[in-house]
């Protein structure tokens, strides 16, 4: 169980990032402005719902290992010592999915909210700016700007679901609800095929890919 609860909370970490992220206040100077499917599109504004849309889109996806049904079922079988995170994050859940199940009329049909935000997650985290058949413009095609307000806002709600369960799985970890930044990777050992004068040259900076009877 331990193990599903790390994977969920290394993927929360990237949904918190992500939501940090589509806060901070935008540099005008520097917003890329692009036409899509008729409409203006904030080049800027549509990485900032992929950089959030891809772990959410992980966590909704009850097959996947760092999946919010895993870890609440975790959660359930191990509680942590403090039942009111898990509470907590428990009526969260079950008001988002309440709300998923309502519907609305967009295009010209009714259709479930949660119908609107798997769609929007998968256009969102498969965006390509250089792919011609994109999900992203179908979305906008099919229900306009009003599909993607409510599925970015859908989005955010979940997010913010996601991040009370990582409360209840850090207490129940006994870690620290902000992980601190991985550890940067070693060096690669050096190849015990080369010479010594080749892994000096490496490691100064000064060669120049050139072999040692240059």
């Amino acid at each position: 169980m331990a193990d599903v609860l790390k994977s969920f909370r290394r993927n929360a970490v990237h949904v918190r990032q992500a939501l940090d992220y589509m806060n901070r206040p935008e540099d005008a100077g520097t917003k890329s402005v692009q036409v899509d499917a008729g409409y203006i599109q904030d080049a800027g504004r549509i990485e900032r719902f992929k950089r959030l849309s891809i772990p959410v889109r992980r966590c909704l996806n009850d097959t996947d290992r760092a999946s919010f049904a895993q870890a609440m079922h975790a959660l359930e079988v191990s509680p942590p010592a403090d039942a009111a995170p898990l509470d907590a994050a428990r009526r969260a859940w079950q008001r988002l999915q309440q709300e998923l199940q309502s519907t609305v009329v967009l295009g010209g049909s009714k259709v479930t909210r949660k119908q609107i935000l798997m769609s929007w997650l998968e256009a969102a985290a498969l965006y390509d700016k250089l792919d011609r058949d994109r999900d992203y413009d179908h979305v906008i095609d099919q229900w306009g700007k009003a599909g993607e307000g409510l599925g970015s806002q859908l989005m955010e709600d979940a997010a913010g679901v996601i991040l009370l369960l990582d409360e209840a799985a850090a207490q129940a970890l006994g870690e620290p609800v902000i992980l601190p930044p991985p550890p940067k990777m070693p060096p690669p050992p050096p190849d015990p095929k080369e010479s010594l004068w080749v892994r000096v040259k490496n490691s100064l900076g000064v060669f120049r890919g050139k072999s040692d009877d240059d």
